[in-house]
Parts: structure tokens; sequence; C-alpha cells
């Protein structure tokens, strides 16, 4: 019968490294007396009593349920998602400054997706390096300076809330990627925007390439509504049939609510009358339908950011059309050419779901036709 291996033991009580192991590992008993051994992952003795005080500080805080009991060489399961969701409740419900319902359910998906990319289960694992590698990894990917620094901008607030809770130790603060020299004020004049619906094609059949092209409704119902109407991304791909009445009015008008699954921005609904092409589109578009979603009405909402996301086929089509256009630049153009056309930005405003202020910095931008210089 072999002997068993003898533990090197140190003192600092609990830490200890099997003979041939790399890591050092930490060991300590839950509430019901059942051992458990979490590996450290350094070889540095100093750095493993710090990592034990994070993990006590864990315990303390969320209690033996965030691990579980494990062989040398298994390696930590932490439940990361929990002190993530901890993080965007109390997030919600502070008083000053609360993360609004939409806001928080991106800011979680978005740092989850980012411990899931990175390997982490612990929050203890959790470091500036491993933030910035993931930034520069989704720069690489071709990700846009303003996604990078909304990206950035949460990871920072969430390891702000980490260190003030005292759940990571020494990490520096995430730095901001530097903006763009220029802010997003690209937007597409009318003339292009008709042009970009009027050719709303389906690929064309590898069987048949010389066939005439067929229409693809569901890409022209995606630029009415970002064009015409100036929806937001997540609300194309959340419209409901019964969003749209084409009778009220005269002219009918779009009423853009929450529902269950989706929440507006703010939680505030809107109206926007509908523009003649998009209501007889839709008049077609529509016919029979009473209920449910627009767009693929059979899919669910899962894990994604979005419950239908059709940004390959928007963006080949624009990359087809030779136009530099974004999800957001459809809504940038739609309050542009309103507002080029003399409309009130008061009215464009109420259209957008947004402040004036907000249009003016963002949205509302002026072609060479606009005014009347002899008024």
């Amino acid at each position: 019968m072999s002997a068993k291996p003898k533990i090197k033991k140190r003192a600092s009580a609990g830490i200890y490294r099997m003979p041939g192991s790399r890591f050092w590992w930490y060991r300590f008993a839950d509430e019901n007396g059942k051992r458990i051994a979490i590996s450290l992952k350094t070889e540095d003795e100093t750095e493993a009593i710090i990592k034990k005080g994070e993990i006590i500080q864990n315990v303390a805080r969320f209690g033996t349920a965030a691990y579980r009991p494990q062989k040398p060489g298994t390696g930590p399961v932490h439940q990361i998602d929990g002190v993530i969701d901890r993080y965007v409740d109390e997030a919600k419900n502070r008083l000053k400054n609360a993360m609004r319902p939409t806001v928080a359910d991106n800011v979680s998906l978005m740092v989850k997706n980012f411990c899931k990319d990175t390997g982490i289960k612990h929050v203890g694992e959790v470091t500036t390096d491993k933030m910035e590698t993931w930034i520069k990894g989704k720069k690489r990917a071709g990700r846009s300076t303003e996604t990078l620094r909304s990206y950035s901008r949460d990871l920072r607030a969430w390891l702000r809330w980490l260190l003030d809770e005292r759940l990571v130790i020494n990490q520096e603060m995430l730095d901001m990627p530097d903006a763009a020299p220029v802010g997003r004020k690209n937007w597409l004049p009318q003339e292009t925007v008709d042009h970009l619906i009027e050719t709303a094609f389906k690929p064309p059949r590898k069987s048949a390439p010389d066939a005439p092209r067929e229409v693809d409704n569901d890409l022209k119902f995606i630029l009415h509504c970002g064009f015409s109407a100036g929806f937001r991304r997540n609300e194309i791909g959340e419209a409901r049939v019964e969003w749209f009445d084409l009778e009220r009015n005269g002219s009918g008008v779009v009423d853009v609510f929450s529902n269950e699954g989706f929440r507006t921005k703010d939680d505030d609904a809107r109206t926007i009358p509908l523009k003649k092409a998009f209501k007889e589109f839709l008049s077609e578009y529509l016919k029979g339908r009473k209920t449910g979603y627009v767009l693929a009405p059979e899919k669910k909402k899962g894990a994604n950011r979005y419950r239908y996301d059709p940004n390959r086929r928007l963006m080949t089509h624009f990359r087809n059309a030779g136009v530099k256009c974004s999800w957001h630049d459809m809504r940038r153009s739609f309050a542009s050419n309103l507002l080029t056309r003399g409309e009130s930005i008061y009215v464009v405003a109420a259209w957008l779901g947004d402040n004036v202020s907000v249009v003016e910095r963002s949205y509302g931008f002026l072609g060479l036709g606009a005014g009347n210089i002899d008024r």
C-alpha cells in the first residue's frame, strides 16, 4: 500500500501545494463541514496569500455556495454571473443615476460575454489586463471606436464597483480608448434612401444567376423602419404587428411601446405617423396578420442582446449599394432629412423619442438644400 503524498503546509492556514503541483491551493470548510479545495492559479506564495484573502471576502458576501467542492486539478468553479447580477440589481435600484432596465440588460450581457470569452469563473480572476486584452481583441475584430468606448465605459464602472466592494484588489483602472476625431454625423440624403429601399432584393440564386431579382420584403421593412420611422436597432427586431395602425388619423400611425420581453428606452411609448410609401408597403406586407412579431415571428428571445438581428443582411445591402451606413445612421437620416425639409425639431424629437438637445447634438444635421435665405 503506497503512502499518501505529503502536503507541504505553509504558515498561512489552508494554503498548500501537492508534490509536483504547479500552483498553490487553498482549502477550507463550508457551513456543513465539507472541505472545499480551490486552485489559486499562481506559483507565487505571496500572491497565493492575497488570493486566499479575496476568497475569504467572497465567502463572507456570497457564502460558500459560490464554490463547488472539487479535487486538486479540476480548477475553481465560481458563479461569476451571480456577482454580475448583484452589480446590475444595485445599479438599477440606486437612488441617484439609476441604470435604466434596458441599459442594465445590455450591460449584464456584455460583462457576462467578457467573462465567458476570457474564461473568468471566479471574481478574483477579474483583472485590468484581461479587460484591456479583450477590448483589443474587439478592435481587431472590427468594432467601431464608439462601440469600444461603450464596452470600456461599462467595464470601468463594473471594475470600480468590484474595487469598492473589495471583491478584487490591486487593480489599476481601465483606460478609455481615444474618442473618434469626428463625431458620428453620417447620414444619407432622401434620394439615396429611396434608392436603397427600391433595390431591396434577395441575393441571386446560384442555380439561376440571370433570373429577375426577387424583392426582399423583410429587408424593405427593416429599411423603412429605420429611414422612414426612425426606429432604433432593437426596436426593429422587436416590432410587433399590433404596433401598426394603417387607418388611424387617415394616414396611419405606428405606436412603439414596451411588451413582454422588450422595453423601450426610458419606458417611453411614442407615436409616429406613417409615411405614404411606408403605409403602402405595409398594407401588403402585413395583410392578414393581426398580432405577433413582424420579423421572424417564430424566433424567441435567447441569451443574445437581440431577439432577431439581421445585421449581415442589412450590411451586405449597404455594401452592395456602395454606401456607408449603420443602423444608427438610418435613424440619423430620418431626422436630418425631415429637418432639411423644414420640419420642426420639436416634432422630430417627439417622433424619435429623444430630447431636443439630443436631436441637435446627434441626429439633426442639415443638408445643402435646407432653409430659405430669402424668407
